[in-house]
């Protein structure tokens, strides 16, 4: 009996929505937000009962010694954490300890600084004249990649040039395939030959007509739904 109750059609029960004419006022409230909002206003209202009940029970006579250490700021109860100020003498001899520290470290940072550029002086004035003689590519070849990046951000050598790689791809770029029937159009379809270049690039196909056909394109058959 009950197996056939449970195949037996049931209505589907769905929640109410908020009317189109009362959108203004949010989303309509259903059960279970009702029951997070009434628990969470219970638990306040008993926290708050708890604590009147306890200001009530105070004793107002009562005292103990730590009292006397301890206070509030703005109802916020504050504690010492007993760190005790430093004397005069001892923040003086700290303060000067930090000044030599500032000191010995913007003296060896000027040092090093300076043996920098002596050694970027002296780096410079080897590759100027090879730079200029045109031998730069030997000149890269006996730096280190460290070298090569100070020199080319000084402006003393040039950024490695990348032409190879744009020209191979304009000159697949000019390539493309010509079908003719016969070498009248094949002239007909060539350049005058002014660009000897771009004439030389072009690939040119010979099609026999007897055996040239029409493209069919043929499409993949797919379920229509």
């Amino acid at each position: 009996m009950s197996s056939l109750r449970n195949s037996l059609h049931r209505r589907n029960h769905k929640e109410r929505s908020q009317l189109s004419h009362r959108a203004r006022l949010g989303i309509l409230e259903k059960h279970k937000d009702y029951v997070l909002r009434a628990r969470d206003y219970h638990s306040k209202q008993d926290r708050i009962t708890r604590l009147r009940q306890k200001s009530a029970d105070r004793n107002k006579d009562e005292f103990y010694f730590g009292m006397n250490r301890q206070g509030t700021q703005g109802g916020v109860h504050v504690q010492d954490r007993g760190n005790e100020a430093l004397p005069e003498d001892v923040v003086k001899v700290l303060k000067t300890q930090d000044e030599n520290y500032l000191r010995t470290m913007r003296t060896a940072g000027l040092k090093k600084i300076d043996r920098l550029k002596g050694q970027l002086s002296a780096l410079a004035d080897l590759v100027q004249p090879l730079a200029t003689d045109g031998d730069a590519d030997d000149v890269e070849d006996g730096l280190d990649h460290e070298e090569l990046e100070v020199l080319r951000e000084a402006g003393i050598l040039a950024a490695p040039a990348k032409t190879r790689r744009r020209r191979s791809g304009a000159s697949l770029k000019g390539k493309h395939i010509v079908f003719v029937e016969d070498e009248d159009a094949e002239v007909e379809s060539g350049d005058d030959g002014d660009d000897d270049e771009e004439s030389e690039s072009r690939a040119v196909k010979k099609v026999d007509e007897k055996t040239w056909k029409p493209r069919v394109y043929k499409w993949r058959l797919e379920r229509k739904r």
